[in-house]
């Protein structure tokens, strides 16, 4: 049982009467539907009528309102803190999230999944898919290294492989053995590597916009010289050997790092993301979209990750009222990041705040190219990321991009879905998908902003109205323990 949810309005079998029923796949919106529930599938969706055998159901009235599916977030952390997640899952129901790919696993983790013992208290979001560790120096330190942990990893159940933070010839022979073994790679693109040779060679996504500077200089008529001032800079050394307690000192590296990475941006890559940025050339942009639409190399822009983390000094960050819903630690984690931010030289904040016209306009570049797009945050453990209410965020960003609402819309649900492979039981309003829904008051067709608008959330099956979800936030600021 979640110490923070509030107990669901309606549970088992409920009808929606004389809801607008939105299908992201199409962008068409159907007037007067009625959708029956029952055992945490929808197993009718059928048009509005007085007299009706599920009218014996209890009954929800979506008269002038909107039923869209649960939002996924694509680019999660929730279990990081798999003893601890209560307040972020809470969160997560209070805003429509109904599931999330979990981005940094273990073989822990996968073990756990596997034997039905993870927290899974009522209304939290399910895990839609996880990784094992992380692919770093520590595993893949070597091409023979990358390969073994992608097989190892693999082995143990994981469902697709996430790397980062290693050099060029450990991602493709890690790229290679992924692609031989039918499993997906996603991450970051290391700096020396060329995001058209990943996307040739199948990687699946591509997270942050990169993250760094190897996408910018791909799209810039100086890339041999935005590269050249990237060099050999790798930014976080981790190292390649095991010794007792170097995984201990390596997570604790890891996990303050990734708290806010801009912190450790170095003076060189300052340098060359400045060049790129000015040197923009549309027409290359052009041709790494339709390189990765070609390739369906998939992006997970992540964009308020990226601006909190290149502005968490602003009022935006440091004064935004949703931080009492998060734990006490979690906070001074932010603050420590933010004083070692305010440390950078400020040529390279600058340079951090001009860059962030140039992520917007990648975004938008790749959007108009039809390169699927996943909609993700990257809460938890980010610096003013806040779980749950940074998807919504993120809709915004997305927004600012240039994406219409539609296309917003179908990044957290039914794309998400296809990206799974669960386009034929989740993310759309059918029957016989999962109960996963969220009950709108504006149309999410006519802007983004409508998605925040809930009235009620459908988590497997059961249903939580306004006044639900209103009383699982208060529970929340009143013992604030979201990460």
């Amino acid at each position: 049982m979640s110490r923070y949810a509030a107990p669901p309005t309606l549970s088992g079998e409920f009808l929606i009467r004389e809801v607008t029923v939105v299908d992201p796949v199409d962008g068409s919106a159907a007037a007067g539907m009625d959708v029956h529930v029952k055992g945490g599938k929808i197993v009718a969706v059928s048009h509005s009528r007085t007299e009706s055998i599920e009218s014996r159901s209890p009954v929800v009235d979506g008269r002038g309102r909107y039923l869209v599916p649960g939002f996924m977030d694509m680019h999660a952390h929730a279990l990081n803190s798999p003893d601890d997640v209560d307040g972020a899952y809470a969160l997560m129901l209070a805003n429509g999230v109904v599931g999330f790919r979990q981005m940094s696993g273990s073989p822990a983790l996968l073990a756990h999944r596997a034997a039905g013992t993870l927290p899974a208290p009522l209304g939290a979001p399910a895990l839609l898919a996880t990784a094992g560790d992380l692919l770093t120096p520590m595993n893949a330190a070597t091409p023979e290294a990358a390969a073994a942990t992608v097989r190892s990893q693999q082995a143990q159940g994981a469902d697709f492989i996430k790397v980062g933070l290693v050099r060029r010839d450990a991602f493709l022979a890690a790229l290679d053995a992924a692609g031989r073994l039918g499993i997906p790679l996603v991450g970051h693109l290391p700096e020396d590597v060329d995001p058209r040779e990943a996307a040739r060679g199948g990687m699946r996504c591509i997270e942050h916009l990169g993250p760094g500077v190897t996408m910018f200089a791909s799209t810039s008529f100086s890339e041999a010289e935005v590269r050249a001032v990237t060099g050999d800079d790798a930014g976080v050394r981790i190292p390649q050997i095991k010794l007792p307690g170097v995984d201990r000192v390596v997570g604790r590296m890891i996990k303050a790092m990734v708290v806010n990475p801009a912190a450790r941006t170095t003076e060189a890559t300052a340098r060359a993301l400045a060049i790129a940025d000015t040197t923009f050339d549309e027409d290359a942009a052009d041709r790494l979209a339709a390189l990765f639409a070609e390739n369906s190399t998939w992006q997970c822009p992540t964009l308020i990750r990226v601006h909190a983390q290149q502005f968490p000094n602003t009022t935006r960050y440091t004064k935004d009222a949703r931080r009492k819903y998060m734990a006490p630690d979690e906070l001074r984690s932010w603050e420590k990041s933010n004083k070692k931010f305010a440390a950078l030289p400020s040529a390279t904040r600058d340079v951090l705040e001009t860059h962030w016209a140039a992520q917007l306009r990648l975004t938008r570049v790749l959007a108009a190219a039809g390169v699927p797009m996943l909609a993700g945050t990257d809460a938890d453990g980010a610096v003013g990321v806040i779980p749950g209410f940074a998807l919504h965020d993120e809709f915004a960003l997305l927004a600012e991009a240039g994406l219409d609402p539609a296309d917003i819309l179908r990044a957290a649900t039914s794309d998400a879905a296809r990206f799974l492979d669960v386009e034929h039981e989740a993310g759309r309003i059918l029957q016989g998908f999962r109960a996963d829904a969220v009950l709108l008051t504006d149309d999410p067709l006519a802007g983004s902003a409508a998605l925040g608008a809930i009235h009620g959330v459908v988590r497997a099956g059961s249903f939580w109205d306004r006044s639900a979800l209103d009383a699982t936030l208060e529970a929340v600021a009143a013992a604030p323990g979201a990460h």
